[in-house]
């Protein structure tokens, strides 16, 4: 893929877009609350197997997608890329890690093909509560904003963590809005899984990270 000529890089990237423009019409569409419905507060991106991000949602958040490789840096720290399965969904609304705000909720899922690791979905989106005061601006200390949540796992290999999300409903006022928000989360990074997956099988690709390198490589070139 290091050969790739312009006209060919510019087709890929493209598609790489589109696969994100797809994960967040998925995100819209199954979601609960007027948050990401109407409000669109959220980011959708994709990342290559090294954690580089490669591609984000065109009505994208930049205060989300400017935090976002922070935040998929601490979630591999604490489930590094060899200790992930198939299946797996990882998650921290934590403020010091995720976008500074304790309603936003990052999930990020690996991607494989043929049993490799080839790279990850990611969504944020801003849940309707969170528990706490309400309106966290209100707070004198993080423990009044809400519920904060580690980062930790809410799908274990396609296993749902069922304890964890009965533990978020009883702490938030909509619970039908906050894990249904939760699980559109969920949906949309394995709609963005499959599109990546069929997309790397139709041009023969098994590795996004000479590609990464390329969009990388161009962007900077283009910045500077």
């Amino acid at each position: 893929m290091k050969n790739l000529d312009a006209v060919t890089l510019g087709i890929v990237w493209d598609r790489l877009i589109a696969i994100t423009n797809e994960i967040l019409t998925a995100l819209v569409r199954t979601s609960f609350s007027p948050n990401v419905r109407e409000a669109l507060d959220l980011s959708v991106m994709v990342f290559d197997a090294r954690g580089r991000q490669i591609s984000q949602g065109t009505w994208s958040v930049p205060s989300f997608t400017g935090t976002a490789l922070a935040t998929v840096k601490h979630l591999l720290e604490r489930f590094p890329p060899d200790t992930l399965r198939p299946g797996d969904v990882i998650a921290t609304n934590d403020p010091w890690m995720g976008t500074g705000h304790v309603y936003d909720i990052n999930v990020l899922r690996p991607i494989f093909l043929n049993e490799k690791l080839i790279g990850y979905t990611f969504s944020i989106t801003h849940l309707p509560d969170i528990g706490g005061l309400g309106f966290s601006a209100s707070g004198r200390s993080i423990y009044e904003e809400g519920l904060r949540l580690p980062v930790c796992k809410l799908v274990s290999a396609g296993v749902l963590n069922d304890e964890l999300f009965e533990l978020i409903a009883l702490n938030v006022r909509v619970p039908d809005q906050t894990i249904g928000d939760l699980h559109a989360n969920l949906s949309c990074t394995e709609v963005g899984g499959r599109l990546l997956i069929e997309f790397m099988q139709e041009y023969g690709i098994t590795d996004l990270t000479e590609i990464a390198d390329l969009i990388i490589g161009n962007s900077e070139r283009a910045m500077r």
